[in-house]
């Protein structure tokens, strides 16, 4: 028993330090996201709706999956449409991507009970609401943004790294939820948290794809020219893919122009830099792609208007200008209230003359 209570009370330690640190890193990426990028306000959805477009993780879920199998992917679904209704596949992807909100669920509903301000979350006013919602933004921002690491892998990668993040969505959804008592639960719950990503704006993610997707393919035909030779391995390439024959035969011309020799270039320090691209480019669309998700989830479940609609991304140069605004209107109102004490004061000596006058007649 002391045994058990002795290692209880190293995890709750063990996790207490990661969600402190996760909350650092992702109060640092905010800060950073708010000097590079524009303040805007986020709208409140109204979850419930029966008609709602798709969220766009699905879409890239199966784009990435296609350039992951390549040409097997058209293949397998050439000959399963054949056998397999398309309302069965259709069925499936659905299951498939419950069964990822309800592990989202279970995440949520194991790691913020451990959060000791939750514990009182019934007598918390909103302001502390409010602030207790930032440190679990904070949290999933970081564990968003450390997916980018997933560029490592290449192609492979593209497609972990799109899952991880709808895994880091869908569990910011739910405790966002959960913190301002409105928990999503049941087959319902599962519908509203992706009713309510289709409505956060993730277009970026189409942008991220098409990049992570091309210095995926960039390495992989690095990968295969330090055995066969770059000058081999770009015909066999315009070979497969007629769309890049042109320029596949461009950089041939150009290399035999100049007197290059492509089998004899040094391809390692390339090889090198394409990871690290990767995990920078998959690091910053990521920060970007959680707080869509995290303004759309606040504008929707914070109580008051002015919570719900807070910019996520305000800079401090706003909150400067508006103290500023604020010191310049205490001055003018203490100025007005000055001149009008004293016009009052000038009103009684004039009284006082008066009265005066009158007397001495």
């Amino acid at each position: 028993m002391a045994k058990r209570s002795t290692l209880s009370k190293s995890i709750t330690t063990i996790g207490s330090f990661t969600r402190s640190n996760l909350e650092r890193m992702g109060a640092a990426i905010d800060s950073m996201n708010a000097k590079t990028g524009k303040p805007r306000q986020y709208k409140a959805v109204n979850l419930g709706d029966k008609d709602y477009q798709q969220d766009l993780f699905r879409e890239q879920t199966l784009k990435a999956t296609q350039q992951l199998l390549g040409t097997r992917f058209a293949t397998y679904g050439k000959y399963a449409k054949k056998v397999v209704p398309n309302s069965f596949f259709q069925s499936t992807v659905d299951s498939a991507f419950a069964q990822v909100a309800n592990l989202a669920s279970s995440w949520s509903q194991l790691d913020l009970p451990n959060e000791h301000r939750f514990a009182n979350i019934a007598t918390l006013d909103d302001q502390q609401r409010y602030a207790l919602a930032t440190d679990i933004a904070n949290q999933n921002r970081a564990l968003a943004a450390i997916g980018g690491l997933t560029g490592l892998a290449g192609l492979p990668g593209l497609l972990a790294d799109t899952l991880w993040l709808l895994l880091v969505s869908l569990r910011t959804v739910y405790q966002l939820a959960a913190v301002y008592n409105k928990p999503l639960t049941g087959k319902q719950g599962v519908k509203m948290a992706y009713e309510l990503l289709s409505n956060a704006d993730l277009s970026k993610m189409q942008e991220k794809q098409a990049l992570l997707a091309g210095l995926g393919v960039g390495k992989g035909l690095l990968d295969n020219a330090q055995s066969s030779g770059l000058h081999s391995e770009l015909k066999n390439l315009g070979l497969k893919n007629k769309n890049v024959n042109y320029y596949a035969e461009q950089v041939d011309s150009i290399a035999s122009q100049v007197g290059i020799d492509l089998d004899q270039i040094n391809l390692s320090w390339i090889r090198r830099f394409i990871p690290v691209t990767a995990v920078a480019i998959g690091i910053r669309y990521n920060s970007q792609l959680i707080d869509e998700v995290i303004g759309v989830a606040q504008a929707t479940f914070a109580p008051e208007t002015k919570l719900a609609n807070r910019s996520i991304t305000d800079d401090s140069s706003s909150e400067a200008e508006v103290k500023k605004a604020s010191n310049d209107d205490a001055e003018k109102n203490t100025e007005d209230k000055s001149t009008e004490n004293q016009n009052t004061k000038d009103d009684e000596q004039s009284s006082d003359v008066e009265v005066s006058d009158k007397k001495t007649k």
